[in-house]
């Protein structure tokens, strides 16, 4: 395997800006160091999209979320993207242009949710956010001007792994039925992290060691099926699914597993594997002719999953 052209100078910077012990540091720290990648690779936000700070209601509480809305917009579908950060790093800040981006692109509304972060709020509360931010536009759908039924739920890494489990709990509490999930590299199997494991460009053991960790502090929880999907989740009645995974990304057999338990189920789903490719490469987006093509086809899969009538069970 060979880097795609670009990845490499991506992967250099990136250690640069935040080296791969960056995890042993103050979380503050960490945090700010993951914010400053925005500065290391900046990108433009469309101008032809508005972007509000808005709130949801569930159960009885206010959740935050960034509304993008393209000036012209294709139906009334909705993309919901939860972004990555292993649970520990991250804000709407450092995902901002990647989400307007996906909404100017698609030509649909995409709502950010804002979600509590461990290790001060550990497993459920950044998922159980992310549900009730679900649950909570559904129920607001008119005022935000979208439809209900054209949901698709998103996100990349470990935002890919609250996507997922997220599908999975509106099955399970008879939640809002969603059209569809487009992953970025999904974590779905923490148990093969709780002692480290294999390292790879820009993800290290010892990273989703301390990821594990900080999310699922009681080691009795990694097993739970909304935490490691692959080792005890069921896969029946879930929306279809376009994966982007990466070849040389440390989750792409989480990626090919999943496919795999989906179409046993009958469940539309479309894996691919980006040649070249490295774990979080969507911030290559300027720097590698590939990533920006796996990007664009990721977010055209994306509205096809929101725009289409129906979508059968067919592999």
């Amino acid at each position: 395997m060979k880097y795609a052209e670009g990845i490499n100078e991506f992967v250099d910077r990136c250690n640069k800006a935040m080296p791969p012990n960056f995890y042993t540091l103050p979380i503050e720290q960490q945090r700010e160091m993951y914010l400053g990648l925005t500065k290391e690779f900046p990108y433009q936000m469309p101008p032809d999209v508005l972007v509000t700070d808005d709130t949801v209601s569930y159960e009885g509480r206010k959740l935050p979320i960034r509304v993008y809305r393209p000036k012209q917009t294709k139906g009334r579908g909705l993309v919901i993207y939860i972004r990555g950060g292993g649970f520990v790093v991250g804000s709407l800040e450092t995902h901002n242009t990647v989400v307007a981006e996906l909404s100017e692109k698609s030509g649909l509304v995409t709502i950010a949710p804002d979600f509590r972060m461990s290790p001060e709020h550990p497993f459920p509360a950044a998922l159980e956010d992310c549900y009730g931010v679900l649950c909570g536009v559904v129920n607001d759908a008119q005022r935000l001007d979208i439809d209900p039924n054209r949901i698709v739920i998103s996100g990349d890494s470990s935002g890919a792994n609250m996507a997922v489990a997220v599908s999975m709990m509106s099955r399970d509490r008879s939640g809002p039925k969603l059209r569809g999930q487009a992953l970025i590299s999904p974590v779905l199997d923490f148990t093969r992290w709780c002692k480290g494991g294999v390292d790879a460009p820009l993800l290290t053991g010892g990273e989703m060691e301390y990821y594990t960790a900080c999310y699922v502090p009681e080691p009795e929880k990694v097993k739970h099926p909304y935490v490691s999907p692959l080792v005890n989740g069921t896969f029946h009645d879930l929306p279809p699914a376009y994966i982007m995974a990466a070849e040389m990304d440390s989750l792409l057999v989480d990626s090919q597993e999943y496919t795999r338990l989906l179409r046993e189920e009958g469940t539309q789903v479309e894996l691919v594997v980006e040649p070249g490719l490295v774990h979080s490469a969507v911030r290559a987006r300027g720097l590698s002719p590939q990533v920006a093509d796996a990007w664009e086809r990721f977010i055209h899969h994306a509205a096809l999953l929101a725009c289409k009538e129906d979508l059968t069970n067919d592999n």
